[in-house]
């Protein structure tokens, strides 16, 4: 009984600090969204700084899981909980670099009209990005199966909004050539977030094997 008491508290710690590692995420998103539509390099500089910290944490989630595993000797349910967890936290600390990268892009960015290369299209990709971190996120919560398997059609609604994008920014680029640079770093953004989509999806993967035992492909 004493063990199992031991194990609760230690998977407490795991959620306390996996749910701190979400909101950094989200932060780290919203901020290099921001940045992208604002070009406040001070904001993308503080996005690329504080990368560090989102990887702490991720250090410091999976050293938690890791002895829990080898202190305690979870079994079953318990031992599947701590997995995913470590998983998670993993796709998560993916998903700030992937913040990073949008910021450190738009620092690159010149003073062109951006509006020519599908800016509204690709903040509308954000936000769609987001609201599959914030999903994922709440379904681990809630060990919410419908809401996880929902991450699987927003994920094909981010990949057809990237084609949409591939597809308007290089015709830009075409017609005028001094887009070229711009066009390529914005293709760049958009791909990260839609990398970000397919982590975030890859979380609602591990939610499944949390509550079913095993993992339903989901991308």
């Amino acid at each position: 009984m004493e063990t199992h008491h031991i194990l609760d508290a230690k998977k407490k710690q795991i959620e306390t600090n996996l749910a701190a590692l979400f909101g950094q995420v989200t932060g780290a998103l919203e901020q290099a969204v921001e940045c992208l539509n604002t070009r406040d390099n001070a904001i993308c500089e503080r996005i690329i700084r504080d990368d560090i910290l989102l990887n702490e944490r991720r250090r410091m989630v999976e050293q938690d899981c890791l002895v829990a595993i080898a202190s305690q000797q979870p079994v079953a349910n318990d031992l599947r909980d701590i997995v995913a967890d470590m998983r998670i936290a993993s796709e998560l600390e993916r998903m700030g670099d992937y913040a990073s990268d949008i910021a450190a892009a738009v620092l690159q960015l010149s003073g062109n009209d951006l509006n020519q290369l599908a800016l509204a299209d690709i903040l509308a990709m954000s936000a769609s990005c987001r609201t599959m971190v914030a999903d994922a996120m709440k379904a681990h919560a809630d060990d919410d199966l419908e809401r996880a398997r929902g991450l699987a059609a927003q994920d094909d609604a981010l990949d057809a909004s990237l084609r949409k994008i591939i597809d308007h920014v290089l015709a830009a680029m075409r017609n005028r050539p001094e887009l070229v640079d711009d066009g390529s770093r914005l293709l760049w953004i958009a791909h990260n977030l839609e990398r970000c989509g397919d982590r975030a999806t890859n979380i609602a993967e591990q939610v499944t094997f949390r509550i079913r035992g095993e993992i339903e492909e989901l991308n």
